[in-house]
């Protein structure tokens, strides 16, 4: 086994184990829990690595300079989602509605046994 990446968080390593995986290349992620565990311990341990067999150990490093020259290109835009429209609606018609027009006063029975010996 060979290791081809080192990363501080193990997302990141899934990341890239699954675009080797995608590209044909069987990678493993090993001393992920230990850094989930133990985070202090990853400077010391070197990270979370992702490892290949020694046998595709350069079609690997080839996939992951593509994968670093990809994150190094300009970023694409990004379109902002304007959801309030839609938060509006769905709190008007679950939310305001039952606060503004579905309250009732609740009274107690001793309230209500006072009310109808009072003549309201």
């Amino acid at each position: 086994m060979r290791t081809i990446a080192r990363f501080q968080q193990a997302e990141d390593a899934h990341l890239l184990r699954s675009l080797l995986g995608s590209r044909g290349v069987e990678a493993g992620v090993l001393d992920e829990h230990l850094i989930q565990i133990a985070w202090t311990y990853s400077d010391a341990i070197g990270g979370v690595r992702v490892v290949v067999a020694d046998s595709q150990a350069d079609e690997a490093v080839e996939v992951y300079r593509e994968y670093l020259d990809a994150l190094v290109e300009s970023p694409r835009p990004v379109t902002v989602v304007r959801a309030w429209p839609l938060v509006l609606l769905i709190f008007w018609k679950f939310g305001i509605p039952a606060l503004i027009f579905g309250r009732r006063v609740v009274k107690s029975k001793a309230e209500k046994d006072a009310s109808q010996a009072g003549g309201d």
